[in-house]
């Protein structure tokens, strides 16, 4: 049994809400960072509010922005963090 000194309690009360906003910040960018309805060759778009906060999981993607131009983006979250991106694809961009 581990004994009480009041230091473990006041932890926990910081800890708790911590891993909470962490789970609710993981379980919003891992959707596909706003992804919307899939277009056309599997493009995604990126409907609804843009994310603010995205986690450094790696995992490439190519953005296609408002302009028709292509360019790779670390993650989808990242891609529609970009206000100028209309669509992401699951790949990186192929010259």
């Amino acid at each position: 049994m581990i004994p009480y000194n009041g230091v473990m309690t006041s932890r926990l009360l910081i800890l708790i809400p911590l891993f909470w906003l962490f789970a609710g910040c993981s379980a919003s960018t891992t959707s596909g960072g706003g992804a919307g309805n899939t277009l056309m060759g599997g493009w995604q778009s990126c409907a609804g509010e843009r994310p603010k906060v995205c986690t450094m999981i790696y995992d490439p993607v190519c953005g296609r922005r408002a302009d028709n131009t292509l360019d790779d983006y670390a993650s989808p979250c990242n891609a529609c963090a970009d206000e100028n991106v209309m669509a992401w694809h699951p790949e990186t961009c192929k010259e």
